[in-house]
Formats: C-alpha cells, sequence, structure tokens
C-alpha cells in the first residue's frame, strides 16, 4: 500500500514538475512554486500517515494486545467506528478506529452511566490527543499560548494551511492543561536531571490577572448575555534553577517553572511536589528568594519543617532591589541636605548585613517627632524582621544569589504578556491551565512535556506490546 501511494506521487510529479517550472518562468514568482510544491507534500504526507495508521489500527495482533490492556482497565472492545482525525499538516481523514467501552459489571442491571465514558485506545496509544495528531497538538497549543489571543491564532494557523475553530483551540488547552498535581509536577521532567553537588534556588512572586465571574441572579431581559464580575487576581508563580558553587546559573539544568490560582498555601504544595520528584538528596544547599511579602517567607517556613530539610543546607535571600527600594521609602522622610550621605551610609550597612547599624543611624539622621516614628515603624516591620535574609555580602561570597530577578522574569514573560493583556479577563480553570502551559513553554521545557503528555496512555501498554516478540511480528505484518 505504501509502495502504491509513492510511485502514484512520483508518477504524477513527473507531469507536475514541466506545468509548475513553465509557471515560474513566466512568472516569477517564487511564493506560488513554494506553495505549489508544499500542497502536493503536504498530500503525500498525509496519505502515508493514513495508510500507516490504518494498518497499524485494523491489525489483528495490535487489536488483541488492545483488548488484554482494556481488560486490565475494566473495558471491553465494542466495535470498529468510523472517525475523522486531523494530521500535522491540518488535514483531516477519516480511519477505522477501535472503540472500547467500560465493562458490564455481573449481577443485576445497573442504571445508564453518562455517555462519554469510551475511548479510542488505539488512538491515545498512539499519541492522539483530542482526536489531533501530536506534532499539530504542539503547533496548535504553541499558537494559542504566543498569540495575543485564540483568534489570531487560528489566522496564523489557517496561513499554514491548518484549519482551527477558536473552540478547538480552547478544548486542546484545556485537554492538555489540566493535570492532577502529581502528574503536574512530573510531566515535564525526563528524568536524567543531575543535581549533584549543585544549589537549588527556590524564588516565589506573585502576578495579576483579571478574573471573569458570572454574576448572580437572573439575567436582564434588556441584556443578551449575563454580566459578570472582573476583579483582580494574585497568581502565584515559582521557578527552580540551579547554581554550582561559583554562583553561575547551569545551563545544562531547564528551570522549572509553574504557577496557580489555588491560592499562597497551594504554590507551596505545588512546590513541595516538585522536590518529591526531584533527587534533591544529591543538592549541595538549597536557598529561597522572594520579597517582603510575610506570605512568602512564612509558607517557605512551612515547606522547610514539612521537608525536613537541614537548618544548615537552607538559606533565605530577600531581593535586594526590593530591599533597596523599601530603604529609599525612608530616605524621603530625610531632609534633602543629608539624603545622598545617608543613602550611601545605609546602603553599605544593608549590604554587609549590619542592620542593627543600620536602625541606629536611621533613628539618629530622620529629625522630626512624627517622620522618626514613622521610619522606625518602617525599619522594625520590614528590616529588622528579615535581618537573616539580608546577609548580601555574606550570600556574595558564599556564591549565592542576592536576588530574585529570574522569578520577576518569569511573572513578566509568563502572566504579563499574556494574562494580564489589556481587555483580558479568565475565568479560572482556563487561567490555571494558561499559567501551566504557558510556564512549560517559556521555561525550556515543551518537548519534554509534549513527549510526556503524548505517551501517557502507550506507557501503560508498552509492557503488553513487546511481551513474547510480538513488536516484530507486528511490524512485519504492517
Amino acid at each position: 500500500m505504501l509502495t502504491d501511494i509513492i510511485k502514484d506521487f512520483a508518477w504524477r510529479m513527473e507531469n507536475r514538475v514541466g506545468e509548475l517550472t513553465m509557471e515560474f518562468t513566466e512568472s516569477l514568482d517564487f511564493s506560488a512554486l513554494e506553495e505549489a510544491l508544499n500542497k502536493e507534500c503536504v498530500n503525500l504526507n498525509a496519505a502515508l500517515q493514513q495508510a500507516m495508521l490504518q494498518a497499524l489500527l485494523l491489525e489483528e495482533i495490535f487489536l488483541s494486545l488492545l483488548k488484554i490492556h482494556a481488560g486490565r482497565l475494566g473495558m471491553r472492545f465494542k466495535e470498529y467506528r468510523r472517525v475523522t482525525v486531523t494530521l500535522s499538516s491540518g488535514q483531516r481523514v477519516e480511519i477505522n478506529s477501535p472503540y472500547f467501552i467500560k465493562a458490564k459489571p455481573h449481577g443485576r442491571r445497573r442504571k445508564r452511566g453518562p455517555n462519554g465514558s469510551g475511548a479510542h485506545s488505539g488512538l491515545e496509544i498512539t499519541g492522539f490527543v483530542g482526536r489531533v495528531s501530536p506534532c499539530l497538538l504542539s503547533d496548535a497549543l504553541q499558537m494559542s499560548l504566543l498569540c495575543p489571543s485564540y483568534e489570531v491564532a487560528c489566522t496564523v494557523l489557517k496561513g499554514r494551511g491548518i484549519r482551527l475553530d477558536v473552540k478547538t483551540l480552547r478544548r486542546l488547552c484545556a485537554l492538555a492543561g489540566t493535570h492532577e498535581t502529581n502528574l503536574r509536577t512530573c510531566i515535564s521532567l525526563s528524568g536524567e536531571e543531575n543535581l549533584h553537588s549543585y544549589t537549588m534556588v527556590v524564588s516565589v512572586d506573585g502576578g495579576r490577572l483579571r478574573e471573569r465571574k458570572r454574576k448572580r441572579g437572573r439575567k436582564a431581559k434588556k441584556l443578551k448575555r449575563q454580566g459578570y464580575h472582573t476583579d483582580w487576581r494574585e497568581p502565584e508563580l515559582f521557578t527552580i534553577y540551579l547554581t554550582n558553587s561559583e554562583g553561575n546559573i547551569v545551563r545544562e539544568f531547564n528551570p522549572l517553572h509553574d504557577a496557580t490560582m489555588a491560592g499562597r498555601e497551594a504554590v507551596f504544595e505545588l512546590i513541595e511536589a516538585y522536590l518529591h520528584n526531584l533527587e534533591i538528596e544529591q543538592l549541595e544547599r538549597i536557598v529561597f528568594c522572594g520579597d517582603g511579602a510575610k506570605w512568602i517567607w512564612n509558607g517557605t517556613e512551612k515547606l522547610c519543617e514539612r521537608m525536613g530539610f537541614d537548618k544548615n543546607q537552607v538559606y533565605q535571600v530577600l531581593d535586594w532591589t526590593h530591599a533597596k527600594q523599601n530603604l529609599h521609602e525612608i530616605l524621603k522622610l530625610v531632609v534633602s541636605k543629608k539624603q545622598a550621605v545617608a543613602m550611601g551610609k545605609w546602603e553599605y550597612l544593608l549590604w554587609q548585613g549590619s542592620i542593627d547599624a543600620l536602625g541606629r543611624s536611621i533613628a539618629e539622621t530622620v529629625t522630626g517627632k512624627a517622620a522618626r516614628k514613622r521610619a522606625m515603624k518602617k525599619f522594625t516591620n520590614y528590616f529588622a524582621g528579615n535581618r537573616k535574609r539580608m546577609q548580601y555580602a555574606r550570600f556574595k561570597k558564599a556564591g549565592l544569589p542576592q536576588g530574585s530577578g529570574h522569578v520577576e522574569s518569569a511573572i513578566r514573560r509568563v502572566i504579563n504578556l499574556r494574562l494580564k493583556a489589556p481587555g483580558t479577563f479568565w475565568l479560572k480553570n482556563m487561567a490555571e491551565c494558561f499559567l501551566f502551559l504557558r510556564s512549560q513553554l517559556l521555561c525550556g521545557r515543551w518537548n519534554i512535556f509534549m513527549g510526556n503528555l503524548t505517551a501517557l496512555k502507550r506507557r501503560d501498554f508498552w509492557s503488553v506490546y513487546i511481551t513474547g516478540g510480538v513488536c516484530s511480528n507486528l511490524l512485519e505484518a504492517v
């Protein structure tokens, strides 16, 4: 079958090349030549993919293995169904796919369950998600995540000959981005991450987006649709990366990013799950970075307690830039003539970690009873309570980071450039999907994530597939 497809393509191209050459020499339009040749290659690609996929799904050996695998999952084969799948080129083809349903329980007849409980196991095992091929799924997701809207993503894909509507893109994002915590925290890991003798840096911060919530009550008669609230929400995001003994980032380890709408406690539970999936016992040190928000450090302390970290191996660093910004707020209470000298002295004391000396200098420099009271209140609330996190000179000497710029950059790229766009309002579940998917895409782990996503069903089936050398026999049959 495959040989016939290739021969037919070669025969057709022998006649077509002459026509294309003449058209190109007359018009000098290379874009038209590109489009015509690409179309022919796309048709060949689709025909080969359809033939190879259909041959596999119709093979009796493969079907018998699917039945064994389905039986372990409490399902049974019902019939072959004619379904339409979309290939990487955007072409839709029809194939006969084995369809499995839940096995009927023994005993008395029970009430019928909800529809949609069946599965096209053959397609799922080969990597199809929502009847879309793995390559097309990756392209469609990336366009949805990177373009400013679904509509723009549809337009870009249409220019490449792929016709998917907004509803389909939204459905694919939901399918790819909705996972339980135990799967979510390992699906972007390759299993080959080397943490030996490195320092792990965990940074946490919050972003902003507007959540769309439907208004309570009935829709007014004069309105076409129900109104909704658009309150600001704070998704919490974290990053994990490695540094060596000199404080340089380890480029061989792609950082881990993730974010959630579930709240401040949930983000630390998410971090904990990620850490459990990594061999953190190989690490030399663990550093937590953040700004002065109390929820970050309260969550960090609880996380360290739950994980049972050695206190001598864990460091907490309050971002140097945020510390200086808060120092500048106190500086505004100093008379103008003394500000330059005071700032130089205060920044030096802060860098050295001499927090007590900094407090005495502020009390001596700020004049006026009301101004001094405000200055010391700021010092007590922000600096005095974070003294162990402000030992910047010691951190620098030990090769530890002094700031949380890594997570600040991730907030801008993951959240601000797409989810915080003007006039954009998000349903909570779709915002959660986009936070997760954009994190995987922008941290450099997209190929690992997609490979694991499309192989989820195949891994359980693999032990059945290779048993007794059936794999080689099946290859000969196909």
